[in-house]
């Protein structure tokens, strides 16, 4: 007889409940809407020198953007994990 890991069992438990998938539906929406924001925010191959005050909040929204395209992400799932397994121990 093999020897069940309950670690394993829990997880994949848990990532077949409807919250779980909508969690991780909600990390991918959010991974795409941030990237689709880095495409738009692209910095431009030719600047001109004397427009570098208007390339600076395009540059600032490109570089919020590469960092949220992974950190939003990933906090909507440790939230929503954490969020689910409260909700499993409180019944």
């Amino acid at each position: 007889m093999a020897h069940k890991i309950h670690l394993v069992d829990d997880l994949l438990h848990f990532a077949s409940t409807s919250k779980a998938r909508s969690v991780v539906s909600a990390a991918a929406i959010s991974f795409a809407v941030c990237h689709l924001v880095v495409l738009a925010a692209g910095p431009t191959s030719v600047a001109a020198a004397g427009d570098l005050d208007a390339e600076l909040p395009r540059r600032l929204v490109y570089i919020a953007a590469v960092l949220a395209r992974f950190v939003v992400p990933l906090c909507i799932m440790i939230v929503g994990m954490m969020h689910g397994r409260s909700k499993s121990h409180g019944s």
